[in-house]
């Protein structure tokens, strides 16, 4: 076998490799690498997914990513999710600092999973992440709705283990459901949000009416964010129920076509730990008129 003949390679690729599949009969794959770092999977669903199902990997492996095609969004829910779920709860390091990266596209959906750090690295980044990580990719047979491809996303996450989740960034619509299944959060990352009513507040008439969604948060990062109507009230009223009862978060407000005046901005601060504000020079209200 030729990865038996060279056991000293640090980083493995496999792409397109088909198998024979017997529905469950078939061993482990145990793979006699001892040094390797690295490993990435690449090609269609039936294909690639009996391989990962049976592979054991050497302990040592600090980075994997597997990138799966010709994906059907129920393949995705009920195989892809719950083999993330198995993979971030084999590996104690994800237990208590997991981070993750969620973005969806109308035929591609994305997971990223790293151990995440503490610090702040700067006004458009993440603290620092690092090893183990491992990278998930489902394109889909057939481009469906974007708004349907988050949905998915969301339906996955809802399988993984959020009450490890330390770090978030994603470009989905973060709803009540999600933020209050993730009680040890302290970084959320958000791109493109829309800033709108009871923006990260929850439902009034729901049963969290009483709660702090994110108990835990620290830092929010806001990276190409808008406001409806340029009303940036809602945001406003999140920042003062998020800080009675704890300390004040620290927040980040960055991205294209980023303006928030400055009457506003003067009340953030009064609210905040840290305002880290970079607007976007040609991001300007129309008429200059800020609500």
């Amino acid at each position: 076998m030729l990865l038996a003949s060279n056991p000293n390679l640090r980083s493995l690729t496999l792409s397109a490799l088909p198998i024979d599949d017997d529905g469950g009969g078939n061993p482990r794959l145990q793979l006699p690498l001892h040094h390797l770092e690295h490993i990435s999977l690449s090609g269609t669903f039936h294909h690639v997914f009996p391989i990962i199902h049976r592979l054991e990997l050497p302990e040592g492996v600090d980075s994997g990513e597997i990138t799966l095609h010709d994906c059907t969004p129920q393949g995705v829910l009920e195989v892809i999710g719950p083999y993330i779920r198995d993979y971030l709860r084999r590996d104690p390091r994800f237990r208590d600092s997991l981070g993750m990266f969620v973005s969806s596209t109308s035929n591609c959906i994305s997971f990223h999973a790293s151990v995440a750090g503490v610090g702040c690295c700067g006004p458009n980044q993440l603290p620092q992440h690092g090893p183990p990580c491992g990278t998930f990719r489902a394109v889909l047979s057939q481009p469906i709705l974007r708004h349907v491809a988050k949905i998915l996303c969301t339906d996955v996450l809802a399988l993984l283990p959020q009450e490890s989740i330390v770090g978030f960034e994603t470009d989905l619509s973060v709803t009540e459901e999600v933020v209050v299944a993730m009680p040890n959060l302290k970084v959320l990352h958000l791109v493109s949000p829309v800033v709108s009513d009871r923006f990260l507040l929850p439902d009034p008439d729901g049963p969290n009416v009483y709660k702090k969604l994110l108990p835990s948060l620290r830092r929010l990062y806001l990276e190409d964010v808008e406001a409806v109507d340029y009303n940036w009230d809602p945001l406003v009223s999140y920042l003062i129920r998020q800080t009675p009862g704890g300390r004040a978060i620290s927040l980040n407000v960055f991205g294209e076509g980023v303006h928030i005046c400055l009457e506003v901005i003067e009340r953030i601060e009064g609210l905040v730990e840290e305002l880290v504000y970079v607007p976007d020079p040609d991001g300007l209200c129309p008429l200059d008129i800020c609500p």
